[in-house]
């Protein structure tokens, strides 16, 4: 009961709210990443670049200063306006990124030109039983 109740605290304020929403951001952000480099490092078909890899932890980073550092800039706006255009923002971006994810195991459509994950680990499953 503790930990539920601990978990429940984060939803009391905007503040903390906010914070709850940033960490499940960057939660994603990890394992969308995490599971894009598995799948381009162990996947033949595609061709891996420590560049590309790279680009893509900036990419990610640059994105979250930018959530971060729009918080002040909500703070400028009338009283309701900002913290309901935060909760946008970071609800829209946490729903793309879980999307990203779901497109790597191929439950979600995305514009990616890549292998889904779960196709590759399909195949080598399916090698081990022949």
């Amino acid at each position: 009961m503790d930990m539920i109740q601990w978990l429940s605290s984060f939803l009391e304020t905007d503040n903390t709210k906010l914070i709850y929403i940033l960490a499940l951001i960057m939660g994603a952000n990890i394992i969308d990443f995490t599971v894009g480099w598995i799948n381009a490092k162990l996947n033949p078909k595609i061709k891996f670049s420590s560049s590309k890899a790279i680009f893509g932890i900036a990419r990610k980073l640059l994105l979250f200063i930018l959530l971060v550092y729009s918080i002040p800039v909500a703070l400028l706006m009338p009283e309701p306006l900002g913290i309901s255009a935060l909760y946008v923002l970071y609800i829209g971006y946490l729903a793309s990124e879980i999307n990203s994810v779901l497109n790597h195991f191929k439950l979600a459509e995305d514009d990616k030109t890549m292998d889904p994950f779960i196709d590759f680990f399909k195949k080598i499953f399916s090698k081990d039983k022949e």
